[in-house]
This record gives C-alpha cells, structure tokens and sequence, in this order.
C-alpha cells in the first residue's frame, strides 16, 4: 500500500514539473510578438531625433556651477549672458551662477560648496589664480571638471580665454609703430592674475629690440582705485613720458582720469576689453587704441566645452576666443556687437 501511495506521488510530481517547466518555455516563445513593436521603434528614430538627442541628451543632465571673481564689471555681465545663453540653447536647467565680489575667501567657500552641490563641472573665473589652486585640486580629486575662463589657474581641465599673450603683443606693436621705435613709457599690469601677467609678457616680446624705455610699471591693475593712485604717482615723477599703457579696463580708464587731470594732451594712452567705459573713450577720441575681447563668447564656450568633456569627449587644455584692435574705424560696429549683448553704451 506504501508503495502504491509512493508511486503516485512521484507521479504527480513529474506531472507538476512538466507543467512548470513548460509554462517557462512558453514566455520567451510568445515575448518576441511584444518585443517586435519597440523593435519597430529605433528604425523610425535615426532619421527623425538624431540631431536633437545629439545637442540636448548629454547637455540636460549636467549640473554646472559658475563662480566669478567679480560680478559688476560689464565684461563679466556679459560673460554671464554668454552662459545663461548656452545653457538654453542646450536645454540645460541646473545651474548655479556665484559671484565672490572681489573676495579670495568667499570663491574658495564657493568652489567648495558646489562640489558639495554635487556639480559636474565648474566653471571659474578665480580672483586670484594662486589662491584657489588648493580648492580647485579638491575639485578636481572628486571628479569635478574645472573650465576657468579669461584667468586661468594651474590645473584647470581646459582654459577659455583670449590669448592674452597676444593681446599685450597687439598693444606693444602699437606702441613701436606709434613711437617710431623709441621713446619713454609707462605700463600699469598685474602678476597676482594669469591673464594680466601674460599681456604684460606679450608687450614686453612685442617692444624688445626697439629703443622704448619703460620708466616705471606698477602691479595695480586689478583694482580701479589702486590703479589711479598709481597712474598719478608715475606721471609726477614722469610728466615727459610718450604713452602709458594700461592693460584692462581698470588700468585703461585710471590711467585716461590721471592724464586728464594733469592736463597732458600729447601721450598715447591704451586699454583692453570692449566695455561701455572703453569704447566711448576711443569713440570720443580720449584714449587712442585697445584690444577687444568677446566676454560673452567665453561664456558660451566654456558651456559648451563642459558639454563635451561631460559626455566624454576630448576637449583642448586651451580654447582660444579672437581677439581685435579697437580703434575709430572700427569702434562703431564693436558698440553694435556690445549692445547686442546688452551693454549700453552712453
């Protein structure tokens, strides 16, 4: 009687597992019919979304910090447009712009704290670029891609700017040209910032081998205030000098307040950046010549090479933005440009 009863439940048992086994053997043979549809699917797609999912799909998750050294100034106003710009052409939505107002102390917590954020990428423009070197090395041991823009710093995962070496170049082949070759000048510069002491070595390669003597330089052009006590300084001691050059906008305009109220109407005076200061001061004939940068497309780079080294993609240590004479033949179409960007010039 055991026996009977042990055969059939062994019986019932292999009936049980036939069944199972063949209710898992019917699933894939009957899942080709539903999976066929989606298969349908990426022949439509190529052709009609390439494009879209190509210029949005790596840009839309992407965080992007942005931390400027300064916020006032109209060139990084307009460096701003530049990235708000591209970050809506690129459909992209987190995005946190910081401005340090001229503190080393608050872009150090700034760089920091959005890192904590969880940012993919920071895009910086240091206040000094000595002095973020420790928070942008924590950056970047976490992942963190640093894109400094117009200053660079050591370390950087690519560098959007102007070649400021050849910036300083332009304005000392001015120079030689406008002096004949000799003559006695004055510079006002900055070492404490990347860009600055490149166009001063610039200008420096640009007069060597000419007879033009710099009789007095000083390090003061980061900061408006400092630069025109300096400018006023040099031409107490210098009231004979041929041209006194200016290598930004804060240097430029000090330098053109000093010579004004000195009463000088024969030297040759320079600046750098297509500002609303600037411009009007060559288009009204009181500074004679500068350089033109596009801040707004630094912006706008530095988004969209953070977009390809998110999704990847080699990006180049440097990215170079062109750069210009401003003059009075061409000031009026740089004015136009600048106004397209927002900035108003009186």
């Amino acid at each position: 009687m055991k026996k009977k009863l042990l055969a059939l439940v062994c019986i019932a048992a292999m009936v049980f597992s036939l069944a199972a086994c063949g209710s898992k053997s019917e699933t894939p043979a009957e899942a080709p019919a539903p999976a066929e549809e989606p298969a349908e699917a990426p022949a439509e797609t190529p052709d009609a979304e390439p494009a879209e999912a190509e210029g949005t799909e790596g840009a839309t998750d992407i965080t992007i910090g942005v931390s400027f050294g300064q916020n006032v100034h109209p060139f990084f106003v307009a460096m701003q447009m530049g990235i708000e710009a591209a970050c809506k052409d690129n459909g992209i939505e987190n995005v946190n712009i910081l401005a340090a107002d001229s503190s080393l102390e608050t872009q150090v917590s700034q760089i920091e704290n959005l890192v904590t954020m969880g940012c993919d990428v920071i895009l910086l423009n240091p206040y000094d670029s000595d002095g973020v070197k420790n928070a942008v090395d924590a950056a970047l041991e976490k992942g963190v891609g640093i894109f400094t823009m117009d200053i660079d710093c050591e370390g950087s995962t690519a560098y959007v700017a102007s070649n400021n070496v050849k910036v300083g170049e332009l304005l000392g082949q001015w120079i030689v040209e406008q002096l004949n070759g000799e003559g006695k000048i004055a510079i006002i510069d900055g070492i404490s910032v990347t860009s600055l002491k490149d166009r001063t070595d610039g200008f420096m390669k640009a007069i060597e081998g000419s007879n033009i003597e710099v009789v007095a330089e000083q390090q003061t052009a980061v900061e408006r205030d400092d630069a025109l006590a300096s400018a006023e300084t040099i031409l107490q001691a210098h009231p004979d000098i041929d041209a006194f050059v200016g290598v930004n906008e804060n240097s430029g305009m000090a330098i053109l307040s000093a010579v004004t109220a000195a009463g000088l109407d024969d030297v040759l005076m320079t600046c750098v950046d297509a500002t609303a200061e600037t411009m009007a001061a060559i288009r009204d004939g009181k500074v004679d010549v500068g350089v033109s940068q596009d801040p707004y497309q630094m912006g706008y780079t530095a988004v969209e090479q953070a977009i390809k080294w998110k999704n990847g993609e080699t990006v180049e240590e440097f990215v170079e933005v062109p750069v210009d004479y401003m003059n009075k033949d061409n000031i009026q179409s740089l004015i136009e440009r600048e106004q397209g960007y927002g900035v108003e010039v009186e």
